[in-house]
């Protein structure tokens, strides 16, 4: 009686994943990062209740590739830093962002041999971030700035995060500007100390986004709601949920879950993924500050035309 019980379960799991198998694939990128975390809970976690298509996420280890298979139309979409989204735009390519991935989640770690960021004055000092036109150059920028240290003190020198740990480790590099949970895995491991958290620089901040080809947003409409409903959805998990988050977490960040759940927990509010529309207010900062370093020689003018919100905000129930 119970083998007979079984069958129309088991048979209906064959049926579900069949289906399921039978959607359209969409690739959407992303890096090994905590802030893209809510990706993983999407397709761990909520992947058969898609009724439009199948997500399959690509895991680059460089932000190099990222753009690349976005330009070559191999990405419908990817998590991606702010301002390279941004800079992408500007330059030509056909996309928009869509949603913020999460807010904060950075941290900035220094050598031992430095007791605060004001002591760089004065010091060429070589500090890593994950990319040029990244918000963790900029978040160096604003600590720099902040503490009355010269911009031009430090060499800023572009890195895959996975390798700063080791670089700092054998004194390549003085320190790193990066997202967690890489940060408080240096610390764990002994290697500098966190100089500063994202929130202490620049609480809010536009931190990594969802960049979505325009291809996917006119031709897909339906695919790209259903995929924004569900990273909203998996946002608000991660919030009220950060033990199990954490837990599912381990492949996409490439660190314990008691790592990436002290990041989540304390202090609260060094990542959080409860609002993620990506406001004119919130472009037009990051685009601010991007001039004001060096980045951009000014703001374009159709600065607006870079995001479409209209998703993220009836995912919202706005």
């Amino acid at each position: 009686m119970l083998i007979a019980s079984l069958l129309p379960l088991a048979c209906s799991n064959e049926k579900n994943d069949a289906v399921v198998q039978s959607r359209p694939e969409v690739n959407i990128g992303r890096l090994i990062c905590g802030g893209h975390l809510s990706l993983a809970i999407v397709e761990k976690m909520y992947q058969k209740d898609l009724s439009t298509f199948r997500l399959k996420t690509i895991q680059n280890h460089d932000w190099n590739d990222v753009v690349n298979d976005m330009k070559s139309g191999k990405l419908a979409g990817t998590f991606i830093l702010s301002p390279l989204a941004m800079n992408m735009i500007r330059e030509g390519v056909p996309a928009k962002i869509v949603m913020m991935a999460d807010r904060n989640g950075n941290g900035f770690v220094l050598s031992k041999k430095y007791k605060s960021i004001a002591a760089l004055k004065g010091h060429k000092t070589v500090i890593a971030v994950p990319h040029i036109y990244s918000q963790h150059h900029v978040l160096l920028y604003l600590a720099l700035k902040q503490h009355g240290v010269p911009y031009g003190d430090v060499k800023v020198v572009g890195m895959p995060p996975r390798d700063m740990i080791t670089s700092l480790k054998h004194g390549e590099i003085d320190g790193f500007v990066v997202g967690e949970p890489e940060g408080n895995k240096s610390i764990s491991l002994g290697v500098g100390w966190m100089a500063s958290i994202s929130p202490k620089i620049w609480k809010d901040h536009l931190d990594h986004v969802f960049l979505a080809s325009n291809t996917f947003i006119n031709d897909h409409p339906d695919q790209v709601q259903e995929l924004i409903t569900a990273l909203k959805k998996g946002g608000m998990f991660i919030e009220s949920n950060p033990h199990e988050a954490a837990v599912m977490s381990e492949d996409y960040t490439g660190s314990s879950a008691a790592v990436f759940e002290k990041v989540l927990t304390d202090p609260p509010d060094w990542i959080d993924y409860s609002d993620m529309i990506p406001t004119d207010a919130r472009i037009r900062a990051m685009a601010d500050v991007m001039v004001e370093m060096g980045l951009w020689e000014d703001v374009p003018g159709d600065l607006a035309e870079y995001t479409d919100q209209r998703f993220i905000l009836r995912a919202s129930g706005q």
